[in-house]
């Protein structure tokens, strides 16, 4: 991704992040969430161990993910491990290969960097992410478990 892409990766998060809110009300997004996602962004940029990959058509960026590399605490055999905190196609083009090509590039790139390893997480509503992080060959391995406390409940 190059600074001039910002701004089209941010409207690709919306739109998927609008797709899992649809699915979720716990995926609503804060004020101001399209200045810090574009922060965040261009911070990812000057950090070695993360990448965000676009896919373009027609010189058009249609998909984009987002790679980092993570560190397990000392005492997991694990080290580093990859991390896809997204991956995103436009509606519009999904189901033409793109989700799968951006994938392998990020798996590549993860590979070339000495890593064995990549964790992500899906919603279980997300049926059509869900189904493609299957069908690439990724497995379950932690559940999230999510509990609101109630407002009544004494400090």
């Amino acid at each position: 991704m190059r600074l001039k892409d910002v701004p089209r990766v941010r409207e690709l998060w919306q739109e998927m992040m609008a797709y899992h809110l649809s699915l979720d009300p716990r995926f609503e997004l804060a004020i101001g969430n399209d200045v810090a996602y574009e922060e965040y962004l261009r911070s990812s940029l000057e950090n070695y161990d993360m990448a965000v990959f676009v896919a373009e058509t027609e010189g058009r960026i249609v998909g984009y993910t987002n790679a980092m590399i993570l560190n397990n605490p000392a005492v997991f055999a694990l080290n580093r491990y990859g991390f896809i905190s997204e991956m995103a196609v436009e509606s519009s083009c999904q189901r033409g290969g793109i989700g799968r090509q951006m994938w392998e590039h990020t798996r590549r790139w993860f590979k070339r960097r000495g890593i064995g390893v990549i964790q992500l997480n899906v919603s279980p509503q997300n049926e059509k992410g869900y189904s493609f992080w299957k069908k690439v060959g990724c497995r379950e391995f932690l559940t999230i478990m999510w509990h609101d406390i109630p407002r009544s409940i004494d400090s």
